[in-house]
């Protein structure tokens, strides 16, 4: 009868499950947390261009559609009320002289380009100071 006691083996082995729980944990929260950003407005076929540079600021958003329609935002709205509406909506978003906001133009590549002129120059109409033109990179 031997009175010392047994000596233990150690397991070598590395259980990989609470690793695997907590990168599970780390991908949801990285899905949840991004944003995921749609494009605004409705939506039209862009012409292209080399410049992938997109506008920082805060920004309103008109859209001309292919078949001549236009959109304040999600709103349609008539050529003739365009630049009353552009005056509401920088209003309302606190920037009534047009300093801050963009007035970007999402304008489809087949839309009748005197109807972007229209728009355009409604925005003038406006006194819209800052107005750029939405292409696909």
């Amino acid at each position: 009868m031997s009175f010392l006691p047994k000596k233990r083996v150690s397991s070598s082995v590395i259980n990989l499950t609470p690793l695997i729980d907590c990168m599970f944990l780390l991908v949801i929260f990285i899905m949840i947390a991004a944003r995921f950003e749609s494009e605004a407005g409705i939506p039209v076929d862009l012409p292209t261009a080399k410049s992938k540079e997109a506008p920082k600021v805060e920004t309103l958003n008109l859209t001309v559609t292919v078949d001549g329609d236009i959109y304040l935002g999600d709103e349609q709205v008539s050529l003739d009320d365009l630049d009353r509406k552009i005056v509401e909506a920088r209003t309302v978003a606190g920037d009534p002289d047009g300093e801050r906001i963009v007035l970007v133009i999402h304008g489809d590549k087949d839309a009748h380009h005197g109807r972007i002129v229209q728009a355009l120059d409604a925005a003038t109409s406006a006194k819209q100071r800052r107005v750029t033109i939405r292409t696909r990179e």
